[in-house]
């Protein structure tokens, strides 16, 4: 009977360890890889922007138009801020980009390079010319 006892508490005990263990390697984070200072900094300035723009009411088109960019103005002036200019290679490649997209949609090249800049502004991947640069 003693031993029947003591082997339930022995069972009940690894089993108490093994979830316990489990539930440890489900809550363990695996560490993320490590952003570059531009990318922390457009992380930052992005939600600085988000929450520039959050009130501005979005009904009418020209309404969303005026809140987009109020938020690449902010997030402009916060990157500015921070050190960061725009990078003049990326402008050399985009407005050749801007004059291709333009004639395949069939909008003006300055709406084209709008939305290129603005959906640049909030890239930072390594090896490829980025929108930002950190001057000298």
């Amino acid at each position: 009977m003693k031993t029947a006892r003591v082997l339930v508490v022995l069972v009940i005990g690894l089993l108490g360890y093994a979830g316990f263990w489990y539930w440890q390697s489900l809550a363990e984070v695996e560490p993320a890889h490590q952003q570059s200072d531009v990318a922390q900094a457009i992380n930052q300035c992005d939600l600085i922007a988000s929450k520039a723009a959050a009130e501005l009411p979005e009904v009418l088109p020209f309404q969303k138009l005026e809140k987009a960019a109020r938020q690449s103005r902010v997030l402009d002036r916060c990157m500015q801020d921070r050190g960061y200019a725009q990078n003049p290679a990326w402008v050399t490649e985009a407005n050749q980009q801007a004059q291709r997209i333009a004639h395949e949609q069939g909008v003006s090249e300055a709406e084209a390079y709008e939305t290129l800049r603005r959906q640049a502004m909030l890239k930072a991947q390594p090896n490829v010319v980025g929108y930002w640069r950190k001057p000298a």
